[in-house]
Formats: structure tokens, C-alpha cells, sequence
């Protein structure tokens, strides 16, 4: 075992660690539940909801250096990269809704990457994909790196509506960006990826802008997603470690497993029953050994093919290879995983893939 895996495998033995102590329990905050609940069960609330933040930020904190130093970066190439931080892209929550825009130093009107960070619904940041910005930008992409709204301050659907709105800014202002509006990717993992497969419904169904007041103003050209969430009954049902189910499902939705069946959004929330014909060209990156997001890219896989939607996909062949393993950039998988999907990206792009 190289010393990039064992630190890896230390790594999510760390992160395991923290999930037992912590148990898996994230609360709901809502307005309601708070009239309701006793001065001592808001208290524990509150702190189990704090304690989740607290563990995955320690994931984002622990694997900082390892995403971002992309090892197709170097000091000469870096300097070709053109980067602005913090546009804002929604005043009415400035605060939260910006992103950090990526290109090359070069004319021309460049296809465009929508970066989705993930964290558990309630973490996570832009500054934390700055080596995967970087990686688009070098191989000719104009990359959004956008955060977004998160738990408990925002639930299920208005991360979505914040991340819609900034897929309309980067439209409306896609001649200062000089980008091609023909062919914006969304790319995400994890929690990115559950929103940069709910973005891509859109291309599906037109009841989600009835839903949600809300839509693209464009085709998700193509979408690139890195073990990601996209069925929520598959969360449910799979037997995870500390309780991790009812942790995803409250920092989504704000409400527990149990009561996922009668929650206002159920029909409209889970990605993979709008997945038909006009979904986008997809590449897919999961692990069989994930423990966050176990049987997801199975289950996406098998429904894009079952409709016929063009698919390429890479499952990681090493068992210490785990939740978002190709983010890290060490080892095989990681290698191959980011080489493979940059591959589909460019040649989709190119109108080299026969769809």
C-alpha cells in the first residue's frame, strides 16, 4: 500500500470516527417543530445539527490540500488560468449565492462547466474545488465554482432554486463570460451531484417549473456526476453505519426517514424518477464501496441505460477507494476516473459523441 492511500484510508477512518461519535442524528429545524419541541429538545437539536456541520467540515478540512493540489496544475500552467472570486449571482441572498469563475487567458467562446460542491446538504464550500476548477479550465472549459444555500438554514427546494438562479445569471451574462450557451455541463459530487442531477431534470419535466416557480433558461448540455445521491428510497433502505440515512434525508428535506412518505416534496425531490430520453449525456464515477452514497451510481446507471440516455461511466476496481475517491487525485482510480471523464467532457463538446 502507497503512503497517498494509507493517508486516505487514515483519512476516512477519521471521518468514520466522527460520524460514530456524532451517531448519525441531524434534527429538524423548522419553524413549526420549534413551537413545539421543549426548551431542552431544541437544545439537543441544535447541538446535533451543529455537531453534523462540525463533521463534515473536518472531511472538507482533513482533505483540503489532497483536492486541491491537482497534479495537472504546476507553477507555469497556473498562470494561464484567469480567476475571479465571489461574484455574487442572487443579491437577495448575497451572502451565500456566489461563485469563483475559471478560464484560460485565451479568446474564443469556451464550453462552460456549472461546479457543484457537495457536503452533506449542510457543508461544504467553493474554495474546496478549487483544483477540479482548475483541471476543467486547463483542458479549455470556462468553470462556474458556485456555492449555494445549506442546512438548517435552507432545505429542500430552495438550494435548488439558488442553484437555478445562478444557471440563469451565468446565461444572461454569457457574452461577458464568453461562453457557448449551446453547451454548459453541470458537474457535482456528492450533495453537488444529487443538485447537478436535479438541474438536469429539468430537461425532463416541465411540472418542476410549476413546482418550484423556477427553471433553466437553457439544456443541460451534459452532465458529469461524482458519486452522488440520486434516489432517496435507495438511502432509506440501505443498512449505512451511524444512521447516515436519517442524517441525509433531515439535511435535505428537514424531515426524518420515517416520515420521508408524507413529506410536501416527496414526488418532486428525488432525481432519478425524472431520468427519460431527454435526460443529458452522462459520465458517472461511483464506488461499490462508498459509504456515503452506496448503490447510487448503480441505480442511476441502470435507469439512464434503461431509457436509452448515452452513458459512460468508471466504478473504482480498489477497495480503499471510497466516497468521492477521484476528488483526492492519488492512486489509480482517481487517475483514471478524472482522465476518463475528461474525456467524455471534450469530446461531448467537440461533437465527437454519436448521440
Amino acid at each position: 500500500m502507497d503512503k497517498d492511500t494509507e493517508k486516505m484510508r487514515d483519512g476516512a477512518t477519521q471521518c468514520n470516527n466522527t460520524a460514530e461519535y456524532i451517531n448519525g442524528e441531524i434534527s429538524s429545524l423548522t419553524k413549526q417543530d420549534q413551537k413545539e419541541l421543549s426548551s431542552l429538545e431544541k437544545w439537543k437539536r441544535k447541538r446535533t445539527v451543529r455537531n453534523a456541520k462540525l463533521l463534515f467540515r473536518a472531511i472538507d478540512v482533513l482533505f483540503k490540500k489532497a483536492q486541491n493540489s491537482c497534479p495537472y496544475v504546476d507553477k507555469d500552467n497556473a498562470k494561464s488560468i484567469h480567476c475571479i472570486k465571489d461574484i455574487v449571482y442572487d443579491e437577495a441572498h448575497a451572502e451565500v449565492c456566489k461563485f469563483d469563475f475559471y478560464r484560460k487567458k485565451t479568446g474564443g467562446k469556451l464550453p462552460a462547466v456549472i461546479l457543484i460542491h457537495g457536503g452533506g446538504f449542510i457543508a461544504g464550500d467553493k474554495k474546496y474545488r478549487r483544483g477540479r476548477a482548475q483541471y476543467f479550465a486547463l483542458n479549455g472549459f470556462a468553470v462556474f465554482c458556485i456555492n449555494y444555500g445549506l442546512a438548517p438554514d435552507f432545505t429542500f427546494p430552495e438550494p435548488l432554486i439558488h442553484i437555478v438562479t445562478a444557471a440563469n445569471y451565468i446565461y444572461d451574462n454569457a457574452e461577458k463570460y464568453n461562453i457557448d450557451i449551446g453547451k454548459i455541463f453541470v458537474d457535482g459530487d456528492s450533495a453537488g451531484g444529487y443538485y447537478a442531477a436535479m438541474l438536469s431534470a429539468f430537461n425532463c419535466n416541465d411540472k418542476l417549473k410549476e413546482v418550484f416557480g423556477c427553471a433553466p433558461k437553457f439544456r443541460i448540455f451534459g452532465a458529469l456526476y461524482n458519486c452522488g445521491v440520486y434516489d432517496m428510497q435507495t438511502v432509506i433502505d440501505t443498512k449505512y453505519p451511524f444512521d447516515i440515512a436519517d442524517g441525509v434525508i433531515l439535511s435535505l428535506t428537514g424531515v426524518r426517514s420515517s416520515d420521508f412518505e408524507s413529506y410536501e416534496h416527496k414526488d418532486y425531490c428525488v432525481p432519478i424518477e425524472f431520468v427519460s430520453a431527454d435526460y443529458p449525456p452522462t459520465f458517472l464515477i461511483y464506488s461499490d464501496n462508498d459509504t456515503f452514497c452506496k448503490g447510487q451510481g448503480n441505480k442511476m446507471l441502470a435507469a439512464l441505460d434503461s431509457v436509452g440516455v448515452y452513458c459512460e461511466h468508471y466504478v473504482a476496481r480498489h477497495s480503499t477507494s471510497n466516497h468521492c475517491f477521484s476528488l483526492t487525485w492519488t492512486g489509480e482510480d482517481a487517475s483514471v476516473a478524472n482522465e476518463l471523464m475528461m474525456s467524455f467532457a471534450k469530446r461531448l463538446a467537440a461533437d465527437k459523441i454519436k448521440l
